[in-house]
């Protein structure tokens, strides 16, 4: 997401571009020091993100895959297409890294928006 300085966030901006922001139903956790996305189509919450294409999609997946670590033998992500709903209202199929582990010891972000979240100094530290 823009405004986050990890390794990765500074390589999608530099191989991206941004197609604005959007959100998908479903579930969003404080992993500790980063976020967790869980993707329910029936939920009532909501869970914002961004939206960004990538110039070279095979090399930068293939990075962002290892960076996520969906490769490993008990992976915390997978990589899934989702249908995201953009601001303006339109709708849009992205791949998305969604948790697939259990969420029992982690806090539910209720607005689904983990920049807010972390703005409003709640992160599970």
């Amino acid at each position: 997401m823009q405004g986050f300085s990890n390794p990765f966030a500074k390589k999608i901006r530099q191989n991206g571009i941004w197609r604005g922001q959007a959100s998908f139903a479903g579930l969003l956790y404080d992993l500790g020091d980063y976020p967790g996305a869980i993707y329910q189509p029936q939920s009532p919450h909501r869970v914002h993100g961004e939206v960004w294409e990538l110039k070279d999609f095979q090399k930068t997946i293939i990075a962002l895959d290892r960076y996520e670590g969906i490769q490993v033998r008990n992976p915390e992500y997978v990589r899934q297409p989702i249908p995201v709903t953009f601001e303006n209202g339109a709708d849009g199929l992205c791949w998305t890294y969604l948790f697939c582990q259990s969420v029992e010891s982690f806090i539910f972000i209720p607005h689904g928006d983990y920049r807010k979240w972390l703005s409003d100094g709640k992160q599970h530290l």
